[in-house]
Protein backbone atom coordinates (compact mmCIF):
# COMPACT_ATOMS: atom_id res chain seq x y z
CA UNK A 1 0.00 0.00 0.00
CA UNK A 2 3.32 2.12 0.60
CA UNK A 3 3.55 4.26 3.78
CA UNK A 4 4.76 1.50 5.67
CA UNK A 5 8.58 1.46 5.21
CA UNK A 6 7.98 -0.07 1.59
CA UNK A 7 10.73 1.96 0.59
CA UNK A 8 13.24 1.48 2.70
CA UNK A 9 12.21 -2.38 2.73
CA UNK A 10 12.19 -2.85 -0.64
CA UNK A 11 15.64 -1.30 -0.92
CA UNK A 12 16.83 -4.11 1.97
CA UNK A 13 14.95 -6.56 -0.35
CA UNK A 14 16.95 -5.73 -3.74
CA UNK A 15 20.15 -6.23 -2.01
CA UNK A 16 19.76 -9.72 -1.43
CA UNK A 17 17.45 -10.89 -4.08
CA UNK A 18 15.80 -10.00 -7.46
CA UNK A 19 13.31 -7.40 -6.53
CA UNK A 20 10.88 -5.56 -9.28
CA UNK A 21 11.35 -2.00 -8.22
CA UNK A 22 14.22 -0.90 -6.47
CA UNK A 23 13.72 3.13 -6.18
CA UNK A 24 10.82 5.56 -5.82
CA UNK A 25 10.18 7.40 -9.09
CA UNK A 26 6.52 9.01 -8.96
CA UNK A 27 5.05 9.65 -12.90
CA UNK A 28 2.70 8.13 -14.74
CA UNK A 29 3.64 7.53 -18.65
CA UNK A 30 0.14 7.07 -19.72
CA UNK A 31 -3.69 7.55 -18.01
CA UNK A 32 -5.71 5.06 -15.86
CA UNK A 33 -5.15 2.62 -12.56
CA UNK A 34 -1.96 1.06 -12.62
CA UNK A 35 -0.10 3.15 -15.37
CA UNK A 36 2.29 4.23 -12.44
CA UNK A 37 5.89 2.84 -13.98
CA UNK A 38 6.75 1.56 -10.74
CA UNK A 39 6.45 -1.89 -11.76
CA UNK A 40 5.02 -3.74 -8.67
CA UNK A 41 4.68 -0.61 -5.80
CA UNK A 42 1.63 0.57 -5.03
CA UNK A 43 -0.56 -1.75 -7.48
CA UNK A 44 -4.04 -1.14 -7.43
CA UNK A 45 -4.34 -4.62 -8.41
CA UNK A 46 -2.22 -7.54 -8.33
CA UNK A 47 -0.88 -7.54 -12.46
CA UNK A 48 -0.58 -10.20 -15.18
CA UNK A 49 2.33 -11.76 -16.30
CA UNK A 50 1.81 -9.84 -19.40
CA UNK A 51 1.30 -6.90 -17.89
CA UNK A 52 2.84 -3.62 -19.95
CA UNK A 53 4.30 -1.68 -17.54
CA UNK A 54 6.58 -4.23 -16.37
CA UNK A 55 8.46 -4.21 -19.42
CA UNK A 56 11.24 -2.55 -19.78
CA UNK A 57 10.40 0.09 -22.89
CA UNK A 58 7.57 1.63 -21.23
CA UNK A 59 9.35 2.00 -17.86
CA UNK A 60 10.98 5.34 -18.82
CA UNK A 61 14.46 2.63 -19.91
CA UNK A 62 15.76 2.19 -16.47
CA UNK A 63 17.65 0.00 -15.51
CA UNK A 64 17.12 -0.57 -11.89
CA UNK A 65 14.16 -2.91 -12.80
CA UNK A 66 14.88 -6.39 -13.02
CA UNK A 67 12.56 -8.03 -16.44
CA UNK A 68 12.42 -11.36 -15.23
CA UNK A 69 8.83 -13.07 -14.86
CA UNK A 70 6.97 -12.11 -11.55
CA UNK A 71 7.93 -15.14 -9.60
CA UNK A 72 6.23 -14.06 -6.15
CA UNK A 73 4.40 -11.01 -4.72
CA UNK A 74 4.62 -9.42 -1.16
CA UNK A 75 1.62 -7.25 -0.20
CA UNK A 76 2.69 -4.77 2.93
CA UNK A 77 -0.99 -3.23 4.19
CA UNK A 78 -1.96 -1.19 7.16
CA UNK A 79 -4.85 0.60 8.37
CA UNK A 80 -5.21 3.87 6.19
CA UNK A 81 -5.35 5.85 9.70
CA UNK A 82 -1.85 5.28 10.31
CA UNK A 83 -0.56 5.99 6.48
CA UNK A 84 -2.80 9.19 5.12
CA UNK A 85 -1.76 11.08 7.90
CA UNK A 86 2.07 10.50 7.11
CA UNK A 87 1.37 11.12 3.39
CA UNK A 88 0.54 14.51 3.97
CA UNK A 89 2.70 15.36 6.27
CA UNK A 90 5.52 14.39 3.86
CA UNK A 91 3.86 16.09 1.06
CA UNK A 92 3.48 13.03 -1.17
CA UNK A 93 -0.16 12.59 -0.82
CA UNK A 94 -0.82 13.71 -4.12
CA UNK A 95 1.62 11.62 -6.10
CA UNK A 96 0.70 8.69 -3.79
CA UNK A 97 -2.82 9.39 -4.85
CA UNK A 98 -1.79 9.30 -8.68
CA UNK A 99 0.37 6.25 -8.38
CA UNK A 100 -2.32 4.21 -7.22
CA UNK A 101 -5.53 5.23 -8.97
CA UNK A 102 -4.00 6.72 -11.94
CA UNK A 103 -5.95 10.22 -11.27
CA UNK A 104 -5.11 13.42 -9.61
CA UNK A 105 -6.61 14.30 -6.45
CA UNK A 106 -8.56 17.33 -6.13
CA UNK A 107 -6.66 18.06 -2.20
CA UNK A 108 -3.83 17.67 -3.90
CA UNK A 109 -1.16 17.37 -0.48
CA UNK A 110 -3.85 19.84 1.69
CA UNK A 111 -4.76 17.26 4.78
CA UNK A 112 -7.47 19.67 5.39
CA UNK A 113 -8.85 19.50 1.58
CA UNK A 114 -9.08 15.58 2.02
CA UNK A 115 -10.96 15.81 4.97
CA UNK A 116 -13.28 18.17 3.95
CA UNK A 117 -13.84 16.01 0.65
CA UNK A 118 -14.50 12.98 2.86
CA UNK A 119 -13.63 10.50 0.39
CA UNK A 120 -10.89 7.66 -0.04
CA UNK A 121 -9.27 9.34 -3.16
CA UNK A 122 -6.35 7.34 -2.47
CA UNK A 123 -8.25 4.00 -3.76
CA UNK A 124 -7.51 2.10 -1.01
CA UNK A 125 -10.45 -0.08 -0.64
CA UNK A 126 -9.91 -1.18 -4.04
CA UNK A 127 -6.48 -1.86 -3.73
CA UNK A 128 -6.87 -3.89 -0.46
CA UNK A 129 -10.19 -6.06 -2.35
CA UNK A 130 -8.21 -6.73 -5.21
CA UNK A 131 -5.15 -8.07 -3.74
CA UNK A 132 -7.14 -9.60 -1.33
CA UNK A 133 -9.36 -11.06 -3.88
CA UNK A 134 -9.13 -15.27 -2.75
CA UNK A 135 -10.43 -15.81 -6.26
CA UNK A 136 -8.19 -13.70 -8.25
CA UNK A 137 -5.34 -16.47 -9.00
CA UNK A 138 -2.24 -15.41 -10.52
CA UNK A 139 0.52 -17.42 -12.22
CA UNK A 140 2.85 -15.97 -8.77
CA UNK A 141 1.47 -16.53 -5.14
CA UNK A 142 1.08 -13.34 -3.14
CA UNK A 143 1.20 -13.19 0.40
CA UNK A 144 -0.21 -10.57 2.34
CA UNK A 145 1.35 -9.23 5.34
CA UNK A 146 -0.22 -6.93 8.20
CA UNK A 147 2.41 -4.31 8.58
CA UNK A 148 2.06 -4.16 12.36
CA UNK A 149 2.53 -7.97 12.52
CA UNK A 150 5.46 -8.45 9.95
CA UNK A 151 8.17 -9.01 12.44
CA UNK A 152 6.21 -11.40 14.23
CA UNK A 153 6.01 -13.88 11.03
CA UNK A 154 9.56 -12.57 9.60
CA UNK A 155 10.78 -16.08 9.34
CA UNK A 156 7.75 -16.94 7.20
CA UNK A 157 7.80 -14.11 4.82
CA UNK A 158 11.96 -14.49 4.32
CA UNK A 159 11.41 -18.16 3.25
CA UNK A 160 8.38 -17.01 0.89
CA UNK A 161 10.73 -14.04 -0.62
CA UNK A 162 13.49 -16.54 -1.17
CA UNK A 163 15.86 -14.48 1.64
CA UNK A 164 15.43 -16.77 4.51
CA UNK A 165 19.69 -16.63 5.08
CA UNK A 166 18.83 -13.45 5.85
CA UNK A 167 17.14 -12.89 9.07
CA UNK A 168 19.65 -11.58 11.43
CA UNK A 169 20.43 -9.00 9.55
CA UNK A 170 16.69 -7.62 9.01
CA UNK A 171 16.32 -4.17 10.30
CA UNK A 172 14.70 -3.84 13.36
CA UNK A 173 11.13 -3.04 14.22
CA UNK A 174 11.45 0.77 15.79
CA UNK A 175 8.65 2.21 17.41
CA UNK A 176 6.03 3.91 15.07
CA UNK A 177 5.43 7.49 15.73
CA UNK A 178 1.81 8.42 14.79
CA UNK A 179 0.81 11.35 12.44
CA UNK A 180 -2.96 10.66 13.43
CA UNK A 181 -1.93 11.23 17.12
CA UNK A 182 -1.07 14.89 15.73
CA UNK A 183 -4.32 15.42 14.11
CA UNK A 184 -7.38 17.22 15.60
CA UNK A 185 -9.97 15.49 16.93
CA UNK A 186 -12.31 16.39 14.38
CA UNK A 187 -10.02 15.09 11.95
CA UNK A 188 -9.76 12.39 14.10
CA UNK A 189 -12.89 11.43 13.30
CA UNK A 190 -13.29 12.15 9.79
CA UNK A 191 -10.51 10.21 8.60
CA UNK A 192 -11.80 6.68 10.81
CA UNK A 193 -15.27 7.45 9.28
CA UNK A 194 -13.41 7.32 5.38
CA UNK A 195 -11.42 4.09 6.79
CA UNK A 196 -13.47 2.11 9.73
CA UNK A 197 -14.84 -0.61 7.05
CA UNK A 198 -11.54 -1.09 5.45
CA UNK A 199 -9.43 -1.23 8.90
CA UNK A 200 -12.61 -4.18 9.98
CA UNK A 201 -11.72 -6.08 6.34
CA UNK A 202 -8.56 -5.86 7.10
CA UNK A 203 -8.73 -7.14 10.41
CA UNK A 204 -10.62 -9.96 9.63
CA UNK A 205 -7.82 -11.34 7.49
CA UNK A 206 -5.17 -13.56 9.07
CA UNK A 207 -2.24 -11.29 9.71
CA UNK A 208 -0.35 -13.35 6.86
CA UNK A 209 -1.90 -15.42 3.91
CA UNK A 210 -0.79 -16.65 0.70
CA UNK A 211 -2.92 -16.83 -2.23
Amino acid sequence: MGGCASTSLISWFSRRIECNCLINSEGLSSRGAGSNPKGLKHRIKPPDITDKYLLKENSFNRTDINYGPVERALFLYDNPCNIVPSLFNRRIASGHAMAITGKRPPHANDINSFISDGVDSFGFYDQFRNWSNLSDKKPYKRMLVSFSQLWNYLDVVLEFVGAEDELSSFPPKIKRKSSFDMLKPAQQNTLLNIYNKLGDDMNKLPAIIVI
